[in-house]
């Protein structure tokens, strides 16, 4: 009997322990944490790795786990739909600058900057030795001596407001036309999903 009661105790105070330490995790922020103001729930793990026949259920909260599937990276306060992708000009001559083009969703009730997305996606490409991490890219000016994606550029520099969706590009100056190969890193910097892109 003192056994039993040792016993069920001893799984009462660990449940109770288990508890304090995950609500203590919303409490601690790494940094793309706390630049997007995620609150991820980490006390169960859902699989990252979808099936492609599954519908994305996208969440309207932002306290959910961090995905990528099917073109939507979830972010906790922002959500990323890629929508499309091209190779144009750099500002330099020779220069190509893979472009992404995207929607990002503010899914809380507080202005967010979109462009901390550079924080948690990154491109590379292969070289003879190495994978290499590309840098952000720019645009060459059209023939007015405008930047022709200068209202998506705004966009992804502006803060967005509570509930609302607007159109950005990401870009990314090449350094040959091997495929990119795109990550979606969590709040902990761990890689969630990748997106490989064929730039020739």
């Amino acid at each position: 009997m003192k056994r039993t009661i040792l016993l069920v105790g001893t799984m009462l105070s660990a449940a109770l322990l288990l508890s304090a330490c995950s609500n203590d995790r919303g409490s601690s922020k790494g940094s793309a944490e706390k630049v997007l103001k995620v609150e991820s729930k980490k006390s169960t793990k859902q699989s990252t790795k979808k099936s492609s026949s599954e519908p994305v259920k996208i969440p309207t909260s932002p306290d959910k786990e961090w995905f990528y599937n099917d073109n939507v990276f979830y972010a906790g306060m922002e959500t990323m739909t890629l929508t499309k992708s091209e190779i144009r000009d750099g500002i330099e001559d020779g220069e190509k600058v893979l472009v992404i083009y995207n929607t990002i969703k503010n899914n809380s009730d507080e202005e967010q900057d979109p462009s901390n997305f550079y924080m948690v996606i990154h491109a590379k490409q292969k070289t003879d030795t190495s994978n290499v991490n590309l840098d952000p890219g720019t645009l060459a000016l059209d023939g007015n001596g405008n930047n022709p994606l200068q209202a998506q550029e705004d966009n992804l520099n502006n803060s967005l407001l509570p509930g609302k969706t607007v159109e950005t590009v990401m870009m990314f100056k090449l350094v040959n036309d091997t495929p990119v190969t795109i990550e979606f890193s969590n709040e902990d910097f761990t890689t969630i999903g990748t997106k490989t892109i064929n730039v020739n």
